[in-house]
């Protein structure tokens, strides 16, 4: 919502206006309740951090918040899939902003996700932006693929499925020792 806010060039004082008339359902409902309350004016009229603070009190509970933050922080990249570990942590950091707020926050929060590969060699260059953080965790993540130290879960999956279909365990290369 705030994005589509961003993008219209919505005056501050319409905020809360513009994102209303697009609830629908227990939304809708849950908003007219509030201009029954306040009286319509002093509803329309709240500041945008009053109204987002009415919303999450609303529709994020507690327990769902706690759920969010703990995939938040247990949130790491798998095998060197850097672009789907990179689009979960902003989904999440949007969901728990709390958690990302300062900047340095949300660049720590981020490396400490990653794969331990790339996490010590993006550390050593003390990234100052996310934006720095990606890219550079993307470039390390392609050269570590590229010198087999990490392997795309792709790969990995075909190395498991050919070694099934050979017959193959672990078992038949262990020696037997009498």
């Amino acid at each position: 919502m705030e994005s589509v806010i961003e993008n219209s060039g919505c005056a501050e004082n319409q905020k809360v206006k513009y994102a209303t008339s697009s609830f629908v359902n227990k939304a809708l409902t849950w908003w007219n309740t509030q201009i029954q309350a306040r009286g319509r004016e002093a509803a329309i009229g709240m500041t945008w951090v009053e109204f987002k603070a009415l919303l999450v009190e609303e529709f994020c509970p507690i327990n769902k918040m706690d759920k969010l933050e703990s995939e938040f922080w247990n949130h790491t990249m798998v095998g060197a899939n850097h672009a789907g570990y990179t689009d979960r942590f902003h989904v999440l950091g949007k969901l728990v902003p709390h958690l990302v707020t300062p900047e340095s926050k949300r660049i720590g929060r981020y490396i400490n996700g990653l794969a331990p590969q790339i996490r010590g060699m993006l550390r050593a260059t003390q990234p100052t932006t996310i934006q720095s953080a990606i890219l550079k965790a993307g470039i390390l993540t392609d050269e570590a693929v590229h010198c087999g130290t990490l392997t795309r879960s792709s790969e990995k999956r075909k190395e498991v499925e050919e070694t099934s279909k050979q017959g193959g365990s672990w078992k038949d290369n262990k020696k037997v020792v009498l």
